[in-house]
């Protein structure tokens, strides 16, 4: 047995490392882990509570009235670290007032001073980039925090910290002749913070393979089209729009011990905030798998990625995108071997057999030295790694079809027959098995109801027959010829759509959340978690609804955040005061979501005098899910032209899960057992009696016989008791 010493280079780790010892194969020697390249500066910077009537009415002379809507900045603060080439904010606290009525909602704006990049950050924004920014250019950063001129409500950002790349020095001398060249493959990006590579792979449109031992983790950030670094050799960033956000649901890699041929990472990340495109689509090109393994031929194998530089390469080349081809020397079981030129930084480049151009597998070691060698990397044929990628997590899952649902009225008839429309909005070439399912619980169960197929883009299905009054819950699946499963709304059964079957509902108030209507907020205690009116994440991992009840998009909801819930203190909606006498009966109808671990219940009361006093209603568990919830206001209160309602939830104390939500608020009359107009006897069927009986009161002008109710008795009358009476009676 010969053996044989090489240098091992790990994303610029470099330590000496003999051939595998007797009894061990190439592929058990470790691999040391990456330490990040980062520095890491603790900040304290404040805003303080600033509210944007007050500081800019002060500069449009005291007032803000007929101001615009869109917004101005309310507070500014620069950043810098003096030695730094690179930028990254992270925030220990952000507080941004929603919209309203005549005020949009808060963002902040972040723009790097060497370049101008900028970056947009909103609530939504935020929690995608985990209350951090994208990288920037530069040793310096403006923070603003942008308000309409109309907003009364409170903003504040505390910047807690700065990641900083390294103090800018000239690179040393630590390699020999560098025979790479700057290239701009779309398909290969930088993973930062750790200076890796990584690569888009398949039509997903959103999932990378790197190296396992470039610890890829939630958080982190894949950067396309990376520019020239600076004459030091510091890394530049590009603008926020190529920088993507890797999602830590999605993230699997190497179990276990990292060895040479058993280290790789899969993961995928989310759609860029600003543009809302995913990496495919930006880029437009990503890698395609090999099938199968190549022959050892000696084969050109291309490596590209973000290695590192030293003299005589201009420090500019440092870290940005690389590319050089050299000879395939075969495999070592999961060792794939090359003698292609990587340094620090190219670990989890793309290996890419250059006759196919097909990626097989991931580069993870340099062991090439001045007499020659090779270059390792892990095949993409590892059992493990084809697990990994037959089982995708988080946003690495399949993109399956998206579609809407047009929903049925707010009631349909108890005869059955309303219709209730799906329409494909994205197919993401994908082929629909059959035509979509309609679900739909009366009572007994969800029951399926095939659709019928009425364009390319539209499916339909009727609702069944059932008794006035009963509440039908229902959804759509589909299937695909891939084997996806996908329900629309996307939480199926758990918060269906719904409607009820009735044969008059007459609407006094409607509200879905969707725009201010009047409802307020009073928090007593309440450290975090409060109710808000807002859109809701998806995923989220707080215990509280993904989706609203009613697919509008809104809700009232406490604890929007994906890591918030509920804390400290009590928090209360309260409506609008309503008119509720203009309908007979008037019942409130709205969703309901709870969910606590310990025995909080949100709290339901009426007040029938614009809430100078307040009734108990009911204590609403723990639902598991949307529900809805009906009460008669007269069972309650009298019905008044000042009602009112609220909802109560409260954390008693202990540190546990309290989360609530309201949705889809409605007062009406429902009504069952409609009169027939054209009745006039009142022996429930119609006859020449009827016409005569008509047709008397006519004469007489009675009340009974102005069918249209204008107080005139003419043509539009008769016209309209025809037209009931051809109509029939229910």
């Amino acid at each position: 047995m010969h053996s044989m010493t090489a240098l091992l280079t790990l994303c610029g780790v470099a330590t000496g490392v003999v051939a595998a010892p007797s009894g061990q194969t190439l592929e058990n020697i470790p691999v040391e882990k990456l330490e990040a390249d980062i520095r890491l500066i603790d900040m304290n910077i404040d805003s303080g509570m600033v509210i944007a009537t007050e500081i800019l009415g002060q500069q449009y002379g005291g007032t803000v009235d007929g101001q615009s809507e869109i917004q101005e900045v309310i507070w500014s603060e620069v950043v810098r670290v003096e030695d730094a080439s690179w930028l990254r904010l992270e925030f220990d606290q952000v507080d941004l007032a929603s919209a309203t009525d005549n005020a949009r909602e808060s963002y902040l704006r972040v723009t790097s001073l060497l370049d101008g990049y900028e970056q947009y950050l909103d609530y939504e924004a935020l929690q995608v980039w985990g209350n951090t920014t994208a990288y920037f250019n530069g040793n310096a950063v403006r923070v603003e925090i942008m308000a309409s001129p109309n907003s009364n409500k409170m903003d504040r950002v505390v910047i807690g910290g700065v990641q900083a790349s390294p103090s800018v020095n000239p690179a040393s001398i630590c390699f020999s002749t560098d025979d790479r060249v700057p290239s701009n493959d779309p398909r290969d990006a930088r993973l930062m913070p750790v200076g890796c590579s990584a690569w888009l792979f398949s039509d997903h449109g959103s999932t990378f393979l790197t190296a396992a031992h470039c610890g890829p983790s939630g958080g982190d950030v894949v950067q396309f089209n990376v520019p020239f670094s600076t004459s030091g050799g510091g890394y530049q960033n590009p603008p926020p729009q190529d920088q993507y956000v890797l999602d830590a649901a999605s993230v699997q890699a190497t179990p276990g011990s990292i060895t040479l041929g058993n280290d790789w990472g899969f993961f995928g990340v989310f759609d860029n905030t600003d543009t809302g495109l995913t990496p495919l689509q930006a880029q437009g090109d990503s890698h395609t798998l090999a099938t199968s393994t190549i022959p050892n031929d000696g084969r050109p194998i291309r490596i590209t990625g973000y290695g590192t530089t030293s003299f005589p390469i201009s420090p500019t080349w440092n870290g940005i995108q690389k590319t050089h081809v050299g000879p395939f020397q075969g495999y070592s079981g999961n060792v794939v071997r090359y003698t292609t030129d990587t340094t620090g930084g190219n670990s989890g480049s793309v290996i890419l057999d250059e006759n196919n151009n097909q990626a097989i597998g991931i580069h993870t070691n340099a062991g090439c030295g001045s007499g020659g060698g090779w270059n390792n990397g892990c095949n993409l044929f590892n059992a493990a790694l084809q697990n990994a990628l037959a089982n995708p997590m988080g946003i690495a899952a399949p993109r399956t079809i998206q579609a809407d649902v047009i929903p049925a009225p707010n009631f349909v008839s108890p005869d059955g027959g309303d219709l209730v429309e799906l329409v494909i909005s994205n197919d993401h070439d994908r082929t629909i098995v059959g035509t979509p399912t309609l679900f739909v619980d009366s009572g007994s169960g969800f029951m399926p109801i095939a659709s019928t197929f009425v364009n390319s883009t539209t499916y339909q299905a009727p609702l069944p027959a059932v008794e006035c009054g009963t509440d039908l819950f229902y959804y759509f699946q589909i299937s695909d010829t891939d084997g996806n499963t996908t329900q629309y709304p996307e939480a199926g059964e758990i918060a269906p759509l719904s409607t009820i079957a009735l044969d008059e509902l007459n609407v006094a108030v409607e509200d879905d959340f969707q725009n201010p209507a009047g409802w307020t907020t009073i928090d007593i205690g309440v450290t975090a978690g409060n109710f808000e009116r807002v859109s809701l994440i998806n995923p989220t991992n707080n215990g509280g609804p993904s989706f609203d009840a009613d697919g509008s998009g809104r809700c009232f909801v406490t604890g929007r955040g994906i890591f918030e819930d509920l804390d400290g203190g009590t928090t209360q909606a309260i409506s609008n005061f309503y008119d509720v006498t203009v309908v007979d009966d008037p019942i409130v109808t709205f969703s309901a979501w709870v969910n606590t671990e310990d025995d909080e219940r949100l709290i339901v009361e009426f007040s029938p005098n614009v809430g100078i006093n307040w009734f108990p209603v009911d204590e609403i568990d723990d639902t598991n899910g949307w529900v809805i919830k009906r009460y008669r206001i007269a069972d309650y209160v009298e019905p008044t032209q000042i009602f009112k309602m609220r909802v109560t939830i409260s954390d008693e104390g202990a540190d546990s899960l309290v989360e609530a939500g309201i949705d889809a608020f409605m007062i009406a009359s429902q009504v069952c057992g409609a009169d027939c107009a054209a009745d006039f006897e009142e022996d429930g069927s119609l006859n020449f009696l009827d016409v005569s009986a008509f047709l008397a009161a006519y004469g007489l002008q009675d009340p009974s016989a102005d069918l249209i109710s204008d107080g005139n008795f003419n043509f539009l009358d008769v016209s309209e008791f025809l037209a009931q009476y051809a109509a029939g009676c229910p």
